[in-house]
């Protein structure tokens, strides 16, 4: 496999035509360079500053100003008045993010488990519903949706990395700040019963991230990081190997931050790709990596810049194209047994090495090519909601199908589609960014 030790340096020249890519990727919008200046200069990013007063442990939670829940009961849920008396596990997240969407499964498992404790869950995301009710469909999340629409939840709580779980005792007060995947039903029983939760505080992503302070210089390269001081403000981009064992994520409008990343997950989260889609005609290093994209207030540089850091960082050229791949492809075999969901109900999603579960056969497919890292299609025509729960002693295809037909009475066949693929290939010496 081939490895990288040394920390990713980039040279004047190699800035020039980076910088000139991003002039003209910015000017893709169709908008003129006046037009796009003044946009992004009225982009209001005071809530992306930390939060100095931002609580902690052992302090009272700050109130929950939700604009809108989309899940769970309507009666004031995300008052704190109204969940005295409960303990409560409070997630931020968003749709966007991989990381939070892995976790969903761990949630939505655990709040099964204490479906009988006085425990809530509630999940908060900045994003509008028009973009989280279609997430919702096919990845449901157990408990409360809450709609932070002006961050100012975030904002109080000191939320710049996502995900970030707070774990709020029945009398209001702050008893750990962790990471989702870290917590298990033992620490939520403590939570519920006053004890302190035994899990891992997460770290300031600054001081992971050990971030320089940016000098007042046209542009440089110092090892460590590329600065580019420009008219509107610094750019910053950094792509290192690191050591570090903790993993996190931060993003934000102008920015992007990633510590302790394997290159796989640094090109989900750089391209959007769905479970499955990478066709590898690259080795990818065997190395965990620090990641940063800050664009002094430029928002429309965070994709193209991110994009390019990583390609050069990695020395890759990753494009979609649609490819004929082997693929699962989901069929009607015979009579469906499939259970429909009942009106307003909620069911787990979950993508398990022994079970799947789903609320529509769309997200059925998507589990069966998380867990097997396969593109898999549906195509039984079937629309609608159901209670989608399959069970099965292995992670291996052909269990899995056997309990797709068995549970369902649908059939999973392995044949050949025209999919859109993510093909990663390594770029040629000389090859411009």
């Amino acid at each position: 496999m081939r490895t990288e030790t040394g920390i990713w340096r980039v040279s004047i020249g190699t800035l020039a035509s980076l910088l000139m890519f991003l002039v003209v990727a910015c000017g893709a919008n169709g908008k003129s360079g006046t037009e796009a200046e003044s946009d992004s200069a009225s982009v209001d990013l005071s809530w992306a500053a930390p939060n100095p007063d931002a609580p902690g442990p052992g302090d009272q939670a700050p109130p929950l100003a939700i604009e809108e829940t989309l899940t769970g009961p309507a009666e004031s849920d995300t008052d704190w008045a109204a969940l005295k008396g409960k303990a409560t596990v409070l997630e931020f997240w968003a749709t966007w993010c991989v990381p939070c969407v892995d976790v969903i499964p761990h949630l939505n498992e655990l709040e099964n488990e204490l479906s009988g404790e006085e425990i809530r869950f509630v999940s908060i995301t900045d994003e509008e519903a028009g973009i989280v009710s279609p997430f919702l469909e096919s990845v449901p999340i157990s408990g409360v949706v809450g709609l932070d629409l002006d961050r100012s939840v975030f904002r109080d709580y000191g939320v710049l990395a996502i995900p970030t779980t707070f774990l709020v005792d029945k009398e209001g007060v702050i008893q750990a700040v962790t990471r989702a995947h870290d917590v298990t039903k033992e620490n939520l029983l403590d939570l519920i019963a006053g004890r302190r939760p035994d899990v891992p505080e997460i770290a300031d992503i600054d001081a992971m991230l050990e971030l320089k302070a940016l000098d007042e210089l046209t542009a440089r390269a110092d090892g460590d990081h590329l600065v580019v001081k420009g008219s509107r403000g610094e750019l910053l981009m950094l792509f290192a190997p690191t050591e570090k064992a903790e993993y996190a994520m931060s993003r934000s409008p102008d920015e992007v931050r990633m510590v302790s990343a394997d290159p796989a997950l640094i090109l989900r989260v750089a391209y959007g790709v769905r479970p499955g889609r990478f066709v590898m005609e690259a080795e990818l290093p065997e190395q965990k990596y620090d990641v940063a994209v800050m664009t002094g207030g430029r928002p429309e540089l965070v994709e193209p810049m991110f994009r390019q850091i990583v390609s050069a960082g990695l020395g890759i050229e990753a494009v979609w194209e649609e490819r004929m791949v082997d693929a699962y492809v989901l069929l009607k075999n015979g009579e469906p047994r499939l259970k429909p969901l009942p009106e307003g109900a909620r069911y787990g999603y979950r993508a398990s090495p022994d079970s799947l579960g789903a609320t529509d056969l769309d997200g059925l497919a998507n589990n069966v090519a998380r867990l097997l890292e396969r593109p898999t299609v549906n195509e039984t025509g079937i629309a609608g909601r159901f209670q989608i729960l399959v069970e099965f002693d292995a992670p291996e295809p052909e269990a899995i199908f056997q309990a797709i037909e068995d549970t369902l009475g649908l059939a999973v066949v392995e044949e050949q589609r025209a999919v859109e693929m993510l093909v990663v290939r390594e770029r040629a010496a000389g090859e411009p960014m």
